[in-house]
């Protein structure tokens, strides 16, 4: 009986407390994801890493080849003459740390990623989140695309997949490494790179006061109904 009790006031308070902040996933993260700078700002590269215009002569994805329907001028691309090049950056999550602590803010990685023709050049994407003097705490990957699932056509597919950050993160690095298996020129491609977070909610101030005092209002009404028992 007084478990029943209990659980109806807490329900109660819970109902009455105002609804904690919940968006979805927010704004990308990664600074220049869609290369559409027409450079590598933002990055940190190696090798020939670079940005290529699409349509470009060469065999380059057009247009309309498969790829992003927003996918503007630009695209990264693994660069000439080398077997594997890399572009990487570092995202600071301190902000974020209140809600990442808690163990249930959520994040999204996307890019589109692909290669050319029957050449199995690729790319794959990689965030890894770091703790507190430089842990590794996990990481989560994307690609990569090979040349069977274009189709051993020129073009970029999506890939996606979403996670829980790690409590203790404070901040994710994002690499992006293109890898030539054919030819000279290293077509590993990608656009569209994205990084975003879903916040867990956190309940405001008032919604806290307002649990505590459903749960004292228990604790009154629990020491009436004992009183008039003993009586």
């Amino acid at each position: 009986m007084r478990f029943s009790t209990f659980a109806a006031a807490a329900a109660v308070a819970l109902a009455l407390a105002p609804a904690a902040h919940a968006n979805g996933f927010g704004a990308n993260l990664i600074a220049n994801g869609n290369a559409e700078t027409g450079s590598t700002a933002g990055w940190n590269t190696t090798s020939a890493f670079t940005t290529v215009k699409y349509g470009a002569s060469g065999g380059f994805p057009f247009p309309a080849d498969p790829g992003p329907s927003d996918r503007g001028t630009y695209f990264f691309a693994g660069g000439d003459s080398n077997a594997q090049s890399t572009a990487s950056q570092t995202i600071d999550l301190s902000a974020l740390s209140a809600a990442i602590n808690t163990g249930a803010s959520r994040y999204d990685l996307s890019a589109w990623l692909g290669g050319y023709e029957s050449q199995n050049d690729n790319a794959t994407l990689t965030a890894t989140f770091f703790g507190s003097g430089g842990a590794v705490l996990s990481s989560a990957s994307l690609g990569p695309v090979s040349n069977s699932e274009r189709g051993n056509h020129t073009g970029l597919l999506l890939r996606d997949t979403q996670g829980y950050i790690p409590v203790g993160a404070l901040n994710v690095g994002i690499t992006l490494t293109m890898t030539r298996n054919a030819g000279s020129y290293n077509d590993g491609y990608a656009d569209n790179l994205s990084f975003a977070v879903a916040a867990a909610p956190v309940p405001e101030a008032d919604a806290y006061a307002m649990l505590l005092g459903g749960l004292a209002l228990l604790g009154v009404v629990a020491k009436r109904k004992q009183r008039k028992a003993q009586a």
